[in-house]
């Protein structure tokens, strides 16, 4: 990848965060979430976004199984990588994303329940899904402890929960950079953390991780993986 397409994606990131400053400075909807900062989210990570983090939804997503569930739907950039088994249900706490994301299951033939709603109180009994997937989640979500603990939860014995996120780097001066940028970044763009621990947190809250690829982009480390309940 040559030096412009190293600079692109971190163009679209900065172009969401000021997006998500407009949102988040002068909030007065009456629905949650937001259309401007939905319409941002939909252009980066689904449409712009699809050359890097196509193939890796292609293996996150494209064996999923059984009933499953999606946190973090979003605008819906997943369905068209589902296996036509998949029966979908799609969380959001966005109302302006589940509208887009509607969009997207109806354009790629899918059929998914729709539901509005937080990963740190999913709305199911226990032991309800085959799989729960997240794609680019957990950095924003408010407890990331709490959602973890929800998605094992749900999940039924021998379930997988298959995931995508930027995390933090592991060592040197990324990761500091990391760490000094996000108390500014997450105020801006949508409550997204760029220095979380993610793939710790998904083994502190019991489970093991059983598949792990690791990817770059720009400077963001980049994590998909499958885990199990322990």
């Amino acid at each position: 990848m040559g030096r412009l397409g190293r600079l692109v994606p971190a163009a679209l990131l900065l172009g969401l965060a000021v997006v998500g400053w407009r949102v988040w400075s002068g909030r007065r909807n009456r629905h949650p979430g937001s259309p401007w900062f939905a319409a941002a989210c939909d252009f980066v990570t689904g449409r712009l976004g699809g050359g890097f983090l196509g193939p890796l939804r292609s293996e996150v997503v494209g064996t999923a199984g059984g009933l499953v569930l999606e946190v973090g739907v979003g605008a819906g950039a997943n369905f068209s990588h589902y296996p036509d088994a998949a029966s979908i249900v799609a969380l959001d706490p966005d109302i302006y994303m589940l509208r887009r994301a509607r969009g997207r299951a109806a354009s790629a033939g899918r059929e998914a329940g729709l539901i509005l709603g937080a990963a740190e109180a999913l709305p199911f009994p226990d032991q309800t899904f085959d799989t729960v997937v997240a794609t680019l989640v957990f950095c924003s979500v408010r407890d990331l402890g709490r959602s973890l603990a929800e998605v094992r939860r749900v999940l039924r014995p021998g379930g997988t929960f298959r995931f995508i996120e930027h995390v933090r780097a592991r060592h040197g001066l990324l990761g500091a950079l990391q760490d000094a940028a996000t108390p500014v970044w997450h105020r801006v763009a949508g409550n997204c953390h760029l220095n979380r621990r993610t793939v710790e947190a998904i083994e502190a809250a019991g489970f093991e991780v059983t598949w792990l690829k690791e990817r770059q982009l720009a400077v963001l480390p980049v994590v998909a993986g499958t885990a199990r309940p322990r």
